[in-house]
């Protein structure tokens, strides 16, 4: 994995040279406890990290055939996403496999420092295209549109062959995941013409939690 901005949310605070080790219990309490109270969420440590406008991506590859140096559609996706100014805080690249992409899924999903996913690759018809059934079965939305607005896009410049993509999206434990085909073009058509437009509004919306 690639990991470009991921950040370190351990926070210590309490001193560790021989001298302070030696200080009285009550005082090192007393810096422990302000320590923590000056810890900043993870909320507040994003927006320090990328600016409170910045949205901060995962992007991940899923493919048996590429390599991080030769993955074209991952580099396009990336400069798409950081030319309209958000941010790529991870990015890996995986081999077809349906446990695979579900622990890749759920670790990213995970992540304080990542507000949606993009997946690029595995959309299809073939055997090892299972990055769409490995992710439906995680979403706790699902989010349709995405996927019908896509090949309707896609059928302007592809035709009836759009039926073979199934490319889709959802919301994993309140973020979004985009899930492409790994040809550049329609990654690149994916991610400018829907993922960037809605994703900030997807992210924020599923994001939240019930008061």
């Amino acid at each position: 994995m690639v990991d470009f901005q991921s950040r370190d949310r351990r926070r210590d605070g309490r001193a560790t040279d021989d001298e302070d080790e030696q200080d009285d219990e009550d005082e090192q309490d007393d810096v422990t406890a302000e320590t923590t109270a000056e810890e900043p969420t993870a909320a507040e440590q994003q927006a320090a990290e990328y600016g409170p406008e910045t949205l901060p991506f995962a992007v991940v590859t899923v493919s048996g055939d590429r390599t991080m140096e030769d993955d074209t559609t991952g580099d396009i996706v990336v400069d798409a996403i950081e030319s309209a100014g958000d941010a790529v805080a991870t990015r890996d690249l995986i081999a077809p496999g349906y446990d695979g992409v579900q622990s890749t899924l759920n670790t990213l999903t995970d992540r304080a420092d990542v507000d949606a996913v993009v997946t690029v690759g595995g959309t299809g018809v073939e055997p090892d295209d299972v990055t769409v059934d490995a992710a439906t079965a995680l979403f706790d939305k699902d989010l349709p549109g995405f996927g019908e607005l896509f090949r309707v896009l896609s059928h302007e410049q592809e035709g009836t062959a759009t039926i073979r993509t199934r490319t889709t999206a959802g919301v994993i434990d309140g973020v979004p995941v985009f899930c492409l085909p790994g040809d550049t073009v329609a990654a690149r058509r994916g991610v400018e013409q829907l993922v960037l437009e809605e994703a900030e509004t997807l992210a924020e919306q599923a994001g939240e939690r019930p008061e």
